[in-house]
């Protein structure tokens, strides 16, 4: 257990980008961009880029030779936005808590995230809570703009130049809008494991903001016919407006609760959900969850009670999911935790509840195996996939995916 809490605290060591395969994009941008920090960090040596697939990108750290040192004026962010920077963010207005008064705009200042959130908002002085320092940046706005106005700010605070982790800082806007993705490797390699294909009927049942439905879209080069749905009207908003900016035709997106997205009255999917029986080709349950897999986690409040929660609106959304899949489709289920009960204890109680389904492998499977000793037998923990620290024989999964974020995928089909 240590040695994941200790996974848990640190940022991976790579980003990862999903390409649109709609859109076109040029490495040379990339490289450009990196070509023009690489001065202010006083080398001549850049990232190394590659392609895992066409569709995701991986960026590493800059050289070891770029160092990061300290001493500057302190700005104090929240914990949330501490480990944002930590993977490569600027600072956000809403995300700093605590600024000196002398600082002066485009000046070099440190990042430290206030790690137990005890920094009271606005603090003029030395924080002497529990800190950690994350980074460097430029300053873009003063005090007056973040504290005085009684309204929430908004924009970068301060561009980050260099986070503790050397991650770099690349954003989307390296190229024009809808081209680059930033996106968790796990959550790509869950678009992968679905394999959305042309003319195929997909639901995405937990679908915002949209990262996965729009890769899904992408990858049968928008001829899939895709719905996707949230409970969240504002959520929902944000997807149709993630899709027309990838330049993505083929999803209907719905504002409704998938735990009741299947009812025997209805006749039809066109009028929308709910939506008869035996009706969609593929499911894609990303669940939500307690989300312990983030990486990296600075301050952690979840309780026990909130934990059980989460079980049992999954399995209320797995039921809907296998009563609104066809017979001989695809479901496939995901989460981003770390947690038995929400993942392979999750696959158990499927299997035991639902003897129509059949596991199968989650290919591909780049993860490694379900745990030991969570309920599944050997033959079931080596066709999921986990993706986390661990090591096991039955499958050893390449660094690159043990180094991750905490996620996990398994991969179910409905029989007659």
């Amino acid at each position: 257990m240590e040695d994941i809490k200790e996974w848990l605290s640190l940022p991976p060591q790579y980003t990862t980008f999903r390409v649109n395969k709609l859109k076109k994009f040029d490495c040379n941008t990339l490289e450009t961009y990196l070509s023009t920090k690489a001065p202010e960090l006083n080398t001549t040596s850049l990232p190394n880029y590659y392609f895992l697939k066409p569709d995701c990108l991986v960026v590493e750290q800059w050289p070891v030779d770029v160092k990061v040192d300290k001493g500057r004026k302190e700005v104090i962010v929240d914990a949330l936005c501490a480990a944002a920077v930590l993977r490569g963010a600027h600072v956000f207005a809403p995300g700093v808590v605590g600024m000196p008064t002398n600082c002066q705009l485009d000046e070099m200042v440190d990042i430290y995230g206030d790690i137990d959130g005890q920094c009271k908002r606005g603090l003029k002085v030395t924080f002497q809570g529990r800190k950690l320092f994350v980074g460097t940046g430029v300053l873009k706005m003063l005090r007056r703009d973040l504290f005085d106005n009684g309204v929430q700010p908004s924009g970068i605070a301060i561009e980050t130049l260099l986070p503790a982790s050397r991650l770099p800082v690349v954003n989307e806007t390296i190229c024009p809008p809808g081209v680059l993705l930033l996106q968790n490797l796990p959550s790509i390699v869950c678009g992968w494991v679905v394999n959305a294909l042309p003319h195929e009927l997909i639901l995405d049942m937990c679908a915002a903001p949209g990262n996965k439905t729009t890769h899904l879209a992408e990858m049968s080069n928008d001829q899939a016919f895709i719905i996707a749905m949230d409970k969240t009207r504002q959520k929902v908003e944000k997807l149709k407006e993630n899709c027309i900016k990838q330049g993505v035709t083929c999803v209907t997106a719905y504002a409704f609760d998938s735990t009741k997205c299947c009812s025997n009255d209805s006749k039809n999917i066109d009028s929308g959900p709910p939506f008869p029986p035996n009706s969609f080709d593929k499911v894609l349950l990303d669940a939500p969850c307690s989300g312990l897999g983030q990486r990296p986690q600075l301050n952690n409040k979840m309780t026990p009670k909130m934990l059980e929660s989460y079980k049992v609106v999954q399995r209320k959304l797995m039921k809907a999911a296998v009563d609104v899949l066809k017979e001989g489709g695809t479901l496939v289920y995901s989460t981003c935790t770390v947690t038995i009960d929400e993942n392979e204890g999750l696959v158990q109680w499927t299997l035991e509840k639902f003897p129509c389904l059949r596991l199968v492998p989650a290919e591909p499977l780049l993860g490694g195996p379900g745990l030991s000793g969570s309920g599944l037998n050997d033959d079931q923990r080596v066709m999921v996939q986990r993706f986390g620290p661990e090591i096991d024989n039955l499958r050893l999964a390449e660094p690159i995916y043990r180094d991750s974020i905490g996620f996990f995928i398994a991969k179910f089909t409905k029989s007659h």
